[in-house]
């Protein structure tokens, strides 16, 4: 599996290479990729995805690792997002900035020792009261794209803050064992038109 996942990020670079135009006003497909940094999908993860709407609403598919070194087991998640952008960029120089990106993320974790059913042979009724497999996260973020620099329009750079569902709801019925510092989470990414 860990081979699968290099490969599948090797070939995602070779699509990141620079777009050589001649001369031509440049046009991106509806298509893109992502590299990202954390957020709930794994140390790395890497992916495609598609936006609808000029660009209002974007779907991505990730697949994301986190090494046994970190992670304490080597842990293989795929992520399907779902990200809105309400409002127009904010143009900064040559820079456009989207202030406010909001989404959702349903994640499943691979491996025998997650489930999305309880086992009841294994653990009473209730035990956990959420799957150990499946997770739904929401998120709120922006996005910076170099859209008016030479040879980087292809490119934005992307931060998000999110909480599991699981996580919010645990944090509304014990608020003080929990602070917001253990159930949020930072992620950072990368985007490329292709």
């Amino acid at each position: 599996m860990e081979r699968v996942f290099i490969t599948y990020l090797v070939a995602l670079l070779f699509l990141l290479s620079p777009y050589e135009g001649h001369g031509q006003e440049r046009s991106f497909s509806p298509y893109h990729a992502k590299v990202q940094y954390a957020g709930s999908i794994g140390l790395v993860s890497a992916g495609v995805g598609r936006s609808f709407f000029r660009e209002k609403l974007e779907t991505d598919l990730l697949m994301g690792y986190l090494p046994e070194r970190i992670g304490g087991d080597r842990i293989w998640t795929t992520a399907l997002k779902t990200t809105f952008v309400p409002f127009k960029p904010v143009p900064v120089r040559s820079l456009d900035w989207q202030p406010l990106r909001t989404g959702f993320q349903l994640s499943h974790t691979f491996g025998k020792e997650y489930f999305i059913f309880e086992h009841h042979d294994k653990y009473s009724r209730g035990y956990y009261g959420f799957p150990t497999a499946v997770h739904l996260y929401l998120y709120l973020g922006g996005q910076v794209d170099f859209t008016r620099v030479e040879k980087l329009q292809r490119f934005g750079l992307y931060y998000e803050v999110g909480s599991s569902a699981e996580y919010l709801i645990s944090y509304i019925q014990n608020p003080r064992y929990l602070g917001p510092g253990k159930i949020f989470n930072l992620a950072l990414g990368m985007r490329v038109k292709l």
